[in-house]
């Protein structure tokens, strides 16, 4: 008895033959090849091409770098970054528990870059800027990170997070900040250090691990230069994937990344 051909889509065996040794499934209407499988719908790259796309971003970072030695057209090496930068976005921590650190930061660029009519308030810094703001939560052990753009930083935005992140019983140190007060009520262990008074660590109470997160962010941000606001998210994803699996040699990192795009096939 011959083979029965499995739809790639959706593995139906019923098919016809159509142009160029290609295939019609019955069941979904897609056209797919015998010969070569393409992994992520709209586009017709194989997993080979995946992967090479996705070890030249890992290492250079970059759109053209990518275009340029995967040998595919800038628009399409455009489209696939785009789609990694998404997988990199969505593949986050669920929990934490044991030792963890929360606290904020804002991003926005040089105020000498701002439009004049929000440099006219002023260059005010911290709580009530009008920067962007970022929540982020890191587990000491083993170091994961993760990290949520907010309208502010009022406990109304915040604490949900932490509530919906942090397992109960687990201890979270933060700064000195009045709204983090309150996270016993919660079910939390919770200590904090006032940096405002000149204290940054008192034994293990500090926010060491997640300020220097933020640090190290801020430097990648920077070397990418202009980001458009709606593409933020994007970009703080990709660095907080990179900072979650640093341990990571680059090939398993692109075969991880690889396998999270063939989970959805490439539509989230």
């Amino acid at each position: 008895m011959p083979k029965l051909l499995t739809c790639p889509a959706c593995g139906h065996t019923r098919s016809w033959s159509i142009r160029r040794h290609h295939r019609k499934c019955k069941r979904c209407k897609k056209e797919w090849s015998p010969r070569k499988h393409f992994p992520i719908d709209g586009f017709r790259l194989t997993r080979k091409e995946w992967e090479r796309i996705i070890d030249s971003f890992l290492r250079d970072k970059n759109i053209k770098a990518v275009s340029r030695e995967c040998r595919i057209a800038y628009a399409t090496a455009q489209k696939t970054v785009f789609l990694v930068r998404v997988a990199m976005s969505l593949d986050v921590p669920e929990l934490f528990m044991g030792i963890c650190e929360a606290d904020e930061t804002y991003v926005g660029g040089a105020w000498k870059n701002k439009k004049i009519h929000i440099r006219k308030y002023g260059a005010k810094r911290g709580r009530g800027t009008l920067k962007q703001a970022i929540f982020g939560i890191v587990q000491r052990n083993p170091g994961k990170v993760r990290t949520w753009l907010v309208k502010n930083t009022e406990s109304k935005f915040i604490d949900p997070l932490i509530c919906a992140s942090v397992v109960k019983g687990s201890v979270i140190y933060t700064d000195g900040r009045k709204g983090y007060r309150k996270l016993f009520r919660y079910g939390y262990l919770h200590d904090w250090v006032d940096h405002e008074a000149g204290e940054y660590i008192r034994g293990e109470v500090h926010t060491q691990t997640i300020d220097g997160f933020w640090g190290k962010l801020k430097t990648f941000l920077d070397s990418i230069g202009g980001i458009r606001k709606e593409r933020l998210p994007l970009f703080i994803g990709e660095y907080q994937w990179r900072y979650n699996f640093r341990h990571l040699d680059r090939k398993k990192q692109a075969e991880k990344i690889y396998e999270f795009l063939t989970k959805f096939g490439g539509r989230f």
